[in-house]
């Protein structure tokens, strides 16, 4: 196969890319504000609200990997993956806007209907997230371009990161009109943001292709079977195991941190006018970091890149603390930016889970790309709910209380659970990433056989 033949085209990459926009519209409210609606507008307690996390993870730890591989065993004209974004994106709009609808019905059944849209959300994310992250894996078999495909994606997602944390606070100021109560102004910044994802996956279901094929006849014989086939090989794949547990561990970090985020500003720094200047910085720092992150991956093992961002973030988290200790309030947004900067996760995550499939496929002869990038995107969620669940938790463990004047001592120990808390999950993360097997070496030994197949 030649250069030229392997090469994707640059607008069917922005395409690509456009999938990610449309995920940051459709998940990002969700992962950054639903806490925070959840007991300043419902009203529910801490531990009310870490029930429903983990009851929808429960749920999510069947769902998310089932659906990859029943994606991977999903044969149409349009493909594998693409049918799930083309006719899955409305669904998920719809939900992103429920999960923020506060119905004026006993607490009881506000607890159940929150329940219901977050668990709905989040089967609806992973059909189209999946499906987006799978892509990659269909679309080439170049490591290079899949490099490239996930630097795109990567910095177009911050790019709708920063206008998404840019402009979703000052939306729901603007709807409440300033007030404690908030109104209806989160589902009708949700809605902005839904009707916006809606088209941006339809780009990247529409315009992309997938040319990575998978031979019928290994597909044949009960769908069941082939089910556990997959999930048996994965799970035996002592690399995917890693991988899995270093983004859950990462990820966990991230969520956890990014979910209870707003606590940080409105009670610890005082300052909520600061959050949208952050998360500019922040999705700014992010969308510099992917063209770095492809310069670093070709140059060592995407392990240690892993390695790497996590010793980043932790050591962020640690200045965080600080800032909010010495009350600093005018190093958040720089250090909000080298925090986005050294977030490699992502694309180390892509990067190594396309070589891990492409290994598993030629070790075993089946090609478990739906059951492993699931997994990896149950970790996102699964480390969304946990980081966010153990979080908030923990924030009513120290005496937190929604809409009231908090002692220093309560402050002091709600800054410490924001940020020390994701700072053990990235080192931990640091450590699953160095015991990966995987090397660059490896996967371009693994690159040139399936080309020969492809062939």
């Amino acid at each position: 196969m030649s250069d030229k033949e392997k090469k994707l085209k640059w607008y069917t990459k922005i395409a690509y890319g456009f999938g990610e926009v449309g995920s940051q519209f459709s998940w990002g409210m969700i992962s950054s504000y639903l806490t925070l609606f959840y007991t300043d507008v419902v009203g529910l307690a801490p531990s009310l609200i870490s029930c429903i996390m983990i009851i929808a993870r429960v749920w999510d730890a069947v769902n998310d990997p089932m659906f990859g591989a029943i994606a991977e065993n999903t044969n149409t004209k349009w493909g594998r993956f693409r049918p799930y974004i083309l006719f899955g994106c409305p669904v998920l709009a719809l939900f992103n806007c429920l999960a923020f609808l506060n119905l004026d019905i006993p607490r009881i059944w506000k607890t159940f209907w929150c329940i219901f849209t977050y668990i709905g959300c989040g089967m609806a994310y992973t059909a189209v997230n999946i499906s987006v992250g799978c892509l990659t894996n269909s679309m080439t078999s170049c490591n290079n371009e899949r490099v490239s495909l996930n630097a795109v994606r990567g910095a177009m997602g911050s790019a709708g990161g920063m206008v998404l944390g840019g402009t979703a606070m000052p939306l729901i100021l603007h709807y409440s009109k300033n007030s404690v109560s908030y109104g209806n102004s989160f589902f009708i910044t949700a809605l902005i943001f839904s009707m916006i994802s809606i088209p941006c996956m339809l780009i990247c279901g529409i315009f992309t292709r997938e040319t990575v094929f998978v031979k019928r006849q290994q597909r044949r014989g009960n769908t069941t079977l082939a089910l556990v086939r997959s999930f048996k090989y994965t799970f035996k794949d002592k690399n995917a195991r890693f991988l899995i547990l270093a983004e859950f561990c990462f990820l966990t970090g991230i969520f956890g941190r990014l979910g209870i985020m707003s606590y940080y500003f409105i009670y610890v720094l005082k300052k909520s006018e600061l959050i949208a200047g952050f998360s500019v910085a922040l999705s700014l720092g992010m969308l510099l970091a992917n063209a770095l992150a492809a310069f670093l991956m070709v140059r060592m093992d995407k392990k240690w890149v892993g390695v790497l961002t996590s010793i980043c973030q932790a050591m962020c988290c640690i200045l965080f603390f600080i800032i909010g200790e010495k009350d600093i309030v005018n190093m958040v947004i720089p250090i909000g930016f080298i925090y986005g900067l050294t977030n490699f996760s992502g694309n180390v995550a892509y990067g190594m889970s396309a070589e891990i499939i492409d290994d598993n496929w030629l070790s075993t002869g089946i090609r478990s790309d739906g059951v492993i990038y699931s997994c990896i995107s149950f970790s996102t969620k699964l480390g969304s709910a946990v980081g966010g669940a153990i979080g908030i938790l923990a924030l009513g463990a120290v005496g937190f209380t929604a809409n009231a004047e908090l002692s220093k001592a309560v402050l002091t120990e709600m800054n410490k659970v924001i940020n020390f808390g994701p700072a053990f999950f990235f080192i931990v993360s640091a450590v699953m990433f160095a015991k990966n097997g995987m090397t660059n070496a490896k996967g371009k030994q693994n690159e040139e056989k399936i080309a020969e197949m492809v062939r």
